[in-house]
């Protein structure tokens, strides 16, 4: 009977505001996704060690080190992983990053959780 379930997408969410990691914890804790929250880049890093990852969604923002560099590690680790990175100022040279680093992508913050699900509805189809 096992073959009957289908696995949830495994995402990890990695941002230093508590307040979203904890709106997150709570619109997605009923839902149809399976999502690691964490608060720093290395925390993220070491789940991977462990954990099979669908989709990896980052914050620009992180205190150990940038999303972009983050994101690339990720791409590293597993090339077939989904990146996404959030952001809330967004110029040239950080779109230019983005587009170099090859990254799936990118939402512009503040971002509702609706938003957001449909867009990780749209990428794990």
């Amino acid at each position: 009977m096992a073959g009957k379930y289908k696995k949830l997408p495994q995402i990890m969410f990695i941002d230093n505001d508590e307040h979203i990691r904890d709106s997150l914890k709570v619109f997605f804790d009923s839902s149809h996704m399976d999502l690691l929250i964490f608060q720093s880049a290395s925390e993220g890093l070491n789940a991977l060690k462990y954990q099979k990852i669908n989709m990896v969604i980052s914050d620009y923002f992180l205190s150990d080190m940038n999303g972009i560099e983050f994101l690339n590690l990720v791409a590293k680790n597993d090339p077939g992983i989904t990146r996404i990175l959030m952001a809330t100022i967004v110029n040239d040279e950080l779109k230019l990053e983005i587009l170099k680093a090859g990254i799936d992508r990118f939402i512009e913050k503040p971002l509702t959780i609706t938003s957001l699900d449909i867009i990780i509805n749209e990428l794990i189809k």
